[in-house]
């Protein structure tokens, strides 16, 4: 009678060995399916979003410099260059319609309105062409402004806004996606807590005695569950860095999108853009590990001095954003950003060797209702930054409100 029972306690021992086991391998397997099925849809929205943004970019730098030719700004010995710029950021236009084209199973929508802002950006190229051709070089500045403001910048406008409504289509179906790939796990998991469950009770009919065995299962649980710890948390690892920049430790430019986005409507705030002149001289003189080290030690002293009056993000290479707290009045905000100035002006030591660079930025005093969104406040921000190149650097420009 003790070896039958010896017998049935070790059947249960298999039977729930055995259970657990593929419990478990089923669980880590549609833990990673997931893990990497979102980052297949992650990869490819971000590649989609990189495309449509660098198009939209280089439309937008086009547009200025043609206006800024229409207007007289860019000096005439310099209308070759402007134009000869223009050509490249064409090309960086095609390069990145290739990017994008390249991407597999877009939906659609994301497909016809992106067709749509690419005849656009071809209508707006041929007119620009001709427009070119036939009045740059003999300075009929009237007839190219009109034509800019009646023609062409309609046309950019209209591909800029369908290149943005294409990027938010975009997000909304990854979302979509997403949502859909936890839902099935989670039917599936409901299913094999099911089977769990099922299998605990044919545990409990097969060795009912066998405390032993229950002690087993009770750990195993809990090894269990300290396994999804670990992944939620890798999870959660992996989300902050979506919002981090890596070799500056700061938010980026969509943690910037998420923190200031909700504010637009009906917010009032300041807020600011700053990056180094100049700074490919550095790249090109000492290599690109020398310039990361050098704007990791200007953003460690931007935390240091300005973090607590503003929050700071690494938007792009070496431009930083600062959103002032509320607490801070515009005639404060326009100190602080002089000292910020300063700081990113002062001398670094970086690999023992001595690096100064002048910096140039701009200031917007926000209002309620200026901006339709984040990339149009940007935008703002930008070309008032580029004015102040276009002058010579080393200066801090204000955005004028609407």
């Amino acid at each position: 009678m003790a070896k039958n029972n010896k017998s049935k306690g070790s059947g249960a021992y298999i039977f729930a060995g055995i259970l657990i086991a593929i419990i478990y391998i089923i669980n880590t397997f549609l833990v990673e399916s997931i893990y990497w099925g979102n980052q297949e849809v992650s990869q490819k929205t971000g590649q989609a979003n990189s495309a449509l943004n660098k198009i939209n970019s280089e439309l937008t730098a086009i547009n200025m410099d043609s206006i800024s030719i229409a207007a007289g700004i860019i000096p005439p010995e310099d209308i070759g260059i402007t134009m000869g710029d223009t050509n490249k950021r064409y090309g960086n236009i095609i390069a990145a319609e290739h990017q994008f084209e390249a991407i597999e199973d877009l939906s659609p929508t994301v497909v016809k309105r992106y067709n749509y802002a690419k005849s656009l950006i071809t209508a707006f190229k041929d007119k620009l062409d001709s427009l070119g051709t036939k009045n740059v070089k003999e300075g009929n500045e009237e007839m190219m402004s009109d034509i800019l403001k009646q023609e062409i910048y309609p046309l950019q406008t209209t591909a800029s806004e369908m290149l943005i409504s294409t990027i938010d289509v975009v997000n909304v179906e990854t979302a979509k996606m997403n949502a859909a790939n936890t839902k099935r796990a989670f039917a599936l998991m409901t299913v094999m807590m099911i089977v769990a469950i099922l299998g605990e009770i044919a545990v409990w009919l097969f060795a009912r005695r066998a405390k032993k065995i229950r002690a087993e299962l009770e750990e195993r649980e809990k090894n269990l569950a300290e396994v999804d710890a670990k992944l939620k948390a890798t999870r959660q690892k992996a989300s902050d860095l979506a919002v981090i920049n890596v070799l500056t430790g700061m938010k980026n430019r969509y943690a910037l999108d998420s923190d200031v986005s909700d504010r637009l409507e009906t917010g009032r705030f300041n807020i600011a853009v700053f990056d180094m002149d100049n700074f490919r001289s550095i790249n090109d003189t000492y290599g690109y590990d020398f310039g990361d080290e050098y704007l990791a030690a200007v953003a460690e002293k931007l935390k240091e001095e300005f973090g607590d009056v503003a929050e700071i993000y690494n938007i792009t290479g070496n431009e930083f954003c600062f959103l002032f707290n509320s607490s801070v009045t515009e005639s404060q905000a326009m100190g602080i950003a002089q000292n910020i100035q300063r700081v990113m002006s002062s001398p670094y030591e970086v690999l023992n060797l001595a690096v100064q660079l002048p910096c140039s930025g701009a200031v917007y005093h926000y209002l309620p209702g200026d901006c339709l969104n984040v990339n149009s406040l940007l935008v703002k921000l930008d070309t008032a930054l580029r004015t102040v190149k276009m002058n010579g650097g080393n200066m801090i420009n204000t955005v004028m409100n609407m």
